[in-house]
């Protein structure tokens, strides 16, 4: 028989999309708990992409309704908004 050549590999467009499918074809509880972890300690601000200017007294307390869980700047402009609009 003769050898089989190796597939050709190629360097992944996407390293996010590629390190979350490696991740989701790993069954090591260690590994996922310290990914867990990982995730829990992030910066919120920095997963908070809300961009979205504030309406009205009625929007910047659904804002902060929505970003109080994580407090970010998002959270402390709607509270500045509130306190401006009525003193």
């Amino acid at each position: 028989m003769t050898e089989i050549p190796p597939l050709p590999v190629r360097v992944p467009y996407n390293q996010a999309m590629a390190t979350t499918l490696r991740i989701w074809h790993n069954c090591n509880r260690g590994l996922m708990e310290r990914i867990a972890a990982g995730l829990r300690a992030l910066d919120h601000p920095a997963g908070c992409r809300s961009q979205e200017p504030i309406h009205g007294y009625a929007h910047a307390h659904q804002v902060m309704g929505v970003h109080s869980g994580h407090r970010c700047p998002r959270y402390d402009l709607a509270v500045r908004y509130t306190q401006q609009a009525r003193p």
